[in-house]
């Protein structure tokens, strides 16, 4: 399905960063009993985070077409227009697909792509597309 084994790594670690944010934002006390629970869900998404700038690092360097595979993968997913699909989300997905980019110039490859929130209302799915992991 991907050209490249790398652009299934970055599908991967972008979901897992988007479930951990599903899961655990809005959670949070600063004080109080969920006080340390609050603290173990920030780290999570920041480690989850983390762990997806760190393989997007490694990749500019090693294989920058898997970065584009996977921008150009997960906006065409999102451009798809089902008929079952409410007006609504169809709206929200073409929002979500204007915030990936990727560009590349003599300063460096650079990647842009939206906070898992951004997705909350698009009706998709944590894993994005039917991929067959």
């Amino acid at each position: 399905m991907f050209r490249y084994e790398e652009t299934k790594d970055l599908m991967i670690a972008y979901a897992k960063w988007r479930d951990t944010v599903d899961r655990t934002e809005g959670s949070e006390t600063v004080f109080g009993v969920n006080a340390e629970v609050s603290e173990i869900a920030r780290d999570l998404r920041e480690d989850a985070e983390f762990e997806l700038r760190i393989l997007i690092q490694d990749l500019k360097k090693q294989n920058p077409a898997a970065i584009k595979e996977w921008v150009e993968l997960t906006k065409q997913y999102l451009n798809t227009m089902e008929t079952s699909i409410p007006e609504e989300q169809i709206q929200r997905r073409k929002q979500i697909a204007r915030d990936w980019k990727y560009s590349r110039s003599p300063l460096g490859i650079s990647v842009r792509y939206p906070h898992p929130s951004q997705y909350w209302g698009s009706g998709i799915g944590v894993l994005g597309p039917d991929l067959d992991w």
